[in-house]
């Protein structure tokens, strides 16, 4: 075994010896009930699982709508750019929602990076991005458990991280029952399988609030210590200045009234 792979599993063992922190409610009373730290994990990853049509990305509106409920901030990755904007846009009222489109899907795990660093996200999620090398994934996880952020992976069947003590959530549809879904959650023990019932219709109306931002620069900043949850800063001269790609990234900030 090379000393690199040495590395990488004695980092998963002392991360795994860390309290566990109070995760994110999915919204979904079933499925926090049967999850460990009743919500998607902080501080981990997360891989929800499902064929095309599965009901997988159903299931994560529902997260999201709740973690930004819960007064966090939201950046999704859509690294495939395939994302429907009338399937979001109601989340695209404030600057708690954030959507990055990099120009190539294997820059997405490198947006994911910067999103992380920068401190300021409860949730990050990963769409579409080709399979993510261990060494990769282990330094996201890393980056999430210290800003505290709850690291989200979508995937299909069969597509995975491999990162020890990750959480994967398959979702599958329950035939005849359109807005049921099957849920195995599997961790370490043998599965657990609950059903739930997830709205199945999402807004229809498209604003301008959805924000699609380009791939955002390569300015690291220091992470925020703050284990608080992020309240977004008066003004908005650091939003322009990232959208520039003339300053270090950092939190992103409200825009003035």
């Amino acid at each position: 075994m090379s000393l690199a792979a040495l590395r990488l599993q004695l980092a998963e063992l002392v991360e795994g010896t860390r309290p566990a922190l109070p995760g994110l409610p999915t919204g979904i009373a079933a499925l926090d009930d049967a999850l460990p730290e009743r919500g998607l994990p902080r501080g981990r990853l997360t891989e929800i699982a499902g064929a095309p049509g599965s009901g997988r990305t159903t299931v994560l509106r529902q997260v999201v709508a709740s973690t930004l409920a819960a007064g966090w901030w939201v950046a999704y990755i859509d690294a495939s750019r395939t994302l429907a904007a009338r399937d979001w846009a109601a989340f695209g009222a404030d600057d708690s929602f954030w959507v990055v489109r990099p120009d190539d899907p294997r820059r997405g795990a490198w947006c994911a990076d910067i999103l992380l660093r920068s401190g300021a996200f409860g949730l990050v999620i990963l769409d579409g991005a080709p399979a993510l090398p261990r060494a990769v994934a282990v330094r996201l996880v890393r980056l999430a458990r210290a800003s505290d952020a709850a690291l989200v992976l979508l995937t299909t069947d069969g597509q995975h991280a491999g990162v020890a003590g990750a959480l994967q959530l398959r979702v599958q549809r329950v035939r005849g029952a359109r807005a049921l879904r099957r849920i195995t959650i599997e961790k370490g023990g043998p599965p657990r399988r609950v059903e739930v019932k997830c709205a199945d219709d999402a807004p229809r109306h498209v604003t301008r609030g959805v924000r699609e931002d380009p791939q955002i620069p390569d300015r690291r900043g220091v992470a925020r210590r703050d284990r608080n949850k992020r309240t977004p800063r008066a003004g908005g001269a650091g939003e322009r200045a990232i959208r520039r790609g003339d300053a270090a990234l950092g939190p992103p900030t409200a825009r003035p009234a």
